[in-house]
């Protein structure tokens, strides 16, 4: 079975067939650089990295672009109240945009293209729209008409806006032809950036640069395209439409993928509810793993909600998979049956994850097998720690370096208490319990010994079973 994903142009789960085989030429629309990235983008961006991460696990190779929309309404908009070019705030938030990615892990882009870098391919474009008879002029600019291309409204289902659409991004005139037409291009204002073209002096439109920058990176069609659900309607039908009729060909894209949207505070983000959080606000309150596990441990179109809650669910989780991979012995000798528990593991992680990238129920393989290992009397072993190696080398969020220097200082601690027990200094061997208790070290007795563990922020029988014990000692 091949890999399988959720496809919203045709409203079901069908295998991934690229034009070439093999081969996976993937565009995912990037940001308005005019702020600093949030946490919305964060739960995108992350998830289509995995995605990308995924297909070349399983041996695609893919070509892995997005646009950075760097010429703007909002973009100019900003720049008039900082009193700045609009060239340099886009560069500057561009900039920390890729910081703000890296950060997170994200490492996956091959390209990232500019607007200002397209301007021929878009103005290009819009000629070819104009000679076949797809759009049309008015004094703000030319206009796409959507009366030309019946097809409009087949990714989305509809072709009016609607309540909780980027009604921002809907150009307004009117003298358009048809109330959902948008710009393809926009006639120069006083003050604002512009260029000198076939089209008159001018800017693009917000939908006509992705078009053109995927025609220019992959031609007019390739197999599959990604963006938030708040992008299906008005921007991917508008791509859709300004592709498909300047080339005469369809579909754009074999694949359409969408991430459900992030929501604080049990709304959908922005800065007039109050509730923005951006990237750096979300790292500084926690670390990137942590950030990325809450974000991939939830079904890539399944809207979710960030909150301290899930943040501490998120740690927790990490916590118990850590704590077993301080118990694996890389070096010992082990048994046929654990190698083939692990490969079995990693098996039906990949077979969970072909259909339809089931990050969740992946993890909820990872689980099992963890709390199975710990179930048994036989320390894991390498086939452990290499199956451990192989989902964070997908995954990235887990900390599995063996902190040496503390786990010896913390045997030499549980050695102490125990020869301290048996001296029945018991006040003492109790001070060096509750010593490590401040740390976040929990401490059991047990007939066969002492066993430790790093305590999760819910810490309960089940999690025992699923963390793994750490040094023991005798006593």
């Amino acid at each position: 079975m091949g890999i399988a994903l959720y496809n919203t142009l045709t409203r079901r789960v069908e295998p991934l067939e690229p034009m070439t085989p093999g081969v996976v030429r993937m565009f995912v629309c990037g940001p308005t650089v005019y702020d600093l990235a949030h946490v919305g983008h964060a739960k995108t961006y992350t998830q289509f990295d995995f995605l990308a991460r995924y297909l070349r696990l399983r041996g695609f190779k893919v070509t892995y672009a997005q646009n950075i929309t760097d010429i703007d309404d909002k973009i100019i908009r900003r720049a008039h109240e900082l009193g700045r070019e609009p060239r340099d705030v886009a560069a500057e938030f561009e900039d920390a945009y890729r910081q703000d990615m890296s950060a997170l892990g994200n490492t996956e882009v091959d390209v990232y293209a500019r607007a200002h870098d397209h301007i021929d391919e878009i103005v290009a474009q819009v000629r070819a729209l104009v000679d076949r008879g797809h759009a049309y002029q008015l004094d703000d600019g030319w206009y796409f008409d959507l009366s030309t291309f019946p097809g409009y409204g087949k990714l989305s289902g509809r072709t009016e806006a609607a309540e909780g659409d980027s009604v921002a991004r809907i150009d307004e005139n009117d003298a358009k032809r048809n109330r959902g037409d948008f710009a393809l291009w926009k006639a120069r204002k006083p003050g604002d950036p512009s260029w000198d073209t076939s089209l008159g002096p001018g800017r693009p439109g917000w939908h006509i640069e992705d078009t053109a920058i995927t025609e220019a990176l992959f031609g007019p069609q390739y197999d599959l395209h990604g963006g938030a659900v708040d992008l299906i309607f008005p921007h991917h039908e508008a791509e859709i439409a300004q592709m498909e009729a300047a080339s005469g060909k369809e579909p754009l894209v074999r694949h359409w993928v969408h991430t459900g949207l992030l929501r604080v505070d049990g709304a959908k983000m922005s800065k007039s509810s109050g509730n923005f959080l951006t990237v750096r606000d979300a790292l500084a309150m926690s670390d990137y793993r942590t950030l990325r596990y809450a974000f991939l441990s939830q079904q890539y179109r399944s809207s979710m909600e960030l909150s301290v809650t899930a943040l501490e669910q998120a740690r927790s989780a990490r916590r118990r998979v850590e704590n077993f991979a301080r118990q694996v012995d890389r070096s010992a000798q082990e048994a046929s049956m654990a190698v083939d528990a692990a490969e079995e593991a990693w098996t039906e992680m990949l077979m969970r994850l072909d259909d339809d990238l089931d990050t969740p129920a992946a993890l909820a393989v990872l689980f099992g097998y963890i709390r199975e290992q710990n179930r048994s009397d036989l320390q894991p072993g390498p086939s452990a720690g290499q199956l451990l190696d192989r989902v964070n080398e997908l995954f990235d969020v887990f900390d599995l370096e063996v902190r040496s220097a503390d786990d010896a200082e913390i045997e030499a601690e549980l050695v102490r208490r125990a020869e301290l027990r048996k001296a029945r200094d018991f006040a003492a061997a109790d001070q060096i319990r509750d010593t490590l208790a401040s740390r976040g070290i929990v401490i059991e007795d047990t007939a066969d010994g002492t066993r430790w563990w790093l305590a999760d922020d819910t810490d309960s029988d089940d999690d025992r079973d699923q963390a793994a014990p750490g040094v023991s000692a005798d006593g």
